[in-house]
């Protein structure tokens, strides 16, 4: 069984993509074809668009939702309409890590989230119509909308860091990077009992969506960041920090903000390398953990903590575009980083 595609966004070189309309997808035996509904626009997704290159081709458009057109054979538990979104599948138990007892480092989970697996469609949500493996999608629940559910991918990034660090409650935690998983870690950090949270970030629009999503404060980085820390975490700083803005001097703005003894979480990827002196690592004695996409328990949580109206992310979301404009808002997006608002890509808008 095939699946003709009406169309598919894929990237042919730096701020370039073309919609085909002659992408064939085979029915193989556990996958199944997903209608797409909604697919957000990632951090990601605009550095691929300004390199030209993304991880795989499943990767361009990774933040999804929609429904199922077809189950193949072995696609076990998946049927014909049901509301999915992408995650990925328990670990394996076969490969390397999980025979040596990490299955956290599961080679076919991190394949699945990066769309390397064998059943990957040979491009991403931005499409009509996408390929997974069964094992990847997970049932969103009737409680999230559409567009809470394509924002499932980014709050489990973010539920997977807030667990690295395992805040307290009454811990004073930072949050560098107000951006969607920013956001959705301070909203996080707060559900596990943490404060106060402070939001850092340079924009003020997005500390302002900070505030309305959970955090005590929001400031900007440098002084304005040293002078709340002084007056709230008792001249020394913040018990946990979460790195979420992946900037090559977000890292030294984490590493300053922590107090003596902290821990310190690493969420946003440095293309470009980190400037951080090693030193202030050894002499705070900090406690560094780096955090890798997510588990399929880090997605199912995250869905239930939306279901449950627990876990808002009211407002990071102001607009819906379809084909004809994810040229432009590609670019407005890699033009204008400081842009607070997600945009959300919808194949049905202007069809």
């Amino acid at each position: 069984m095939s699946g003709r595609l009406r169309r598919a966004a894929v990237l042919d070189g730096p701020r370039s993509l073309s919609i085909r309309h002659d992408v064939d997808l085979d029915l193989r035996p556990g996958t199944v074809l997903v209608a797409v509904d909604r697919c957000g626009i990632g951090g990601s997704d605009v550095a691929a668009w300004i390199s030209g290159e993304a991880v795989s081709g499943a990767w361009f458009g990774h933040e999804w939702v929609g429904r199922v057109l077809a189950a193949g054979e072995a696609a076990e538990h998946r049927y014909e309409g049901e509301r999915v979104v992408g995650a990925t599948s328990a670990p394996c138990g076969r490969c390397r890590p999980c025979r040596a007892g990490i299955p956290a480092h599961c080679t076919l989970v991190l394949a699945m989230i990066l769309g390397t697996d064998e059943h990957a469609s040979p491009h991403g949500a931005f499409a009509d119509v996408i390929r997974v493996d069964a094992r990847r999608v997970q049932p969103a629940p009737e409680g999230v909308d559409d567009t809470g559910a394509a924002l499932a991918e980014p709050a489990a990034v973010a539920m997977h860091a807030v667990t690295q660090a395992e805040p307290q409650p009454g811990d004073l935690v930072a949050v560098i990077g107000a951006g969607t998983i920013g956001l959705a870690t301070t909203a996080l950090a707060r559900l596990a009992g943490a404060g106060p949270v402070v939001a850092v970030d340079p924009e003020p629009a997005q500390r302002d969506l900070a505030c309305d999503l959970g955090a005590d404060a929001a400031v900007a980085p440098g002084p304005e960041l040293r002078r709340w820390l002084n007056e709230h975490g008792h001249g020394l700083g913040a018990d946990v920090v979460y790195d979420c803005a992946g900037r090559a001097d977000s890292l030294a703005v984490a590493a300053d903000a922590a107090r003596p003894g902290g821990r310190l979480v690493v969420v946003g990827a440095m293309a470009d390398g980190a400037n951080l002196d090693p030193s202030e690592v050894v002499v705070k004695q900090l406690t560094v953990r780096g955090s890798l996409a997510y588990t399929v328990s880090d997605v199912r949580r995250a869905l239930e903590l939306m279901a449950d109206d627990r876990l808002r992310l009211d407002g990071i979301v102001d607009r819906e575009v379809g084909f004809a404009d994810l040229a432009t808002v590609l670019t407005e997006l890699a033009n204008n980083p400081g842009a607070p608002r997600k945009v959300m890509f919808a194949p049905a808008v202007g069809s």
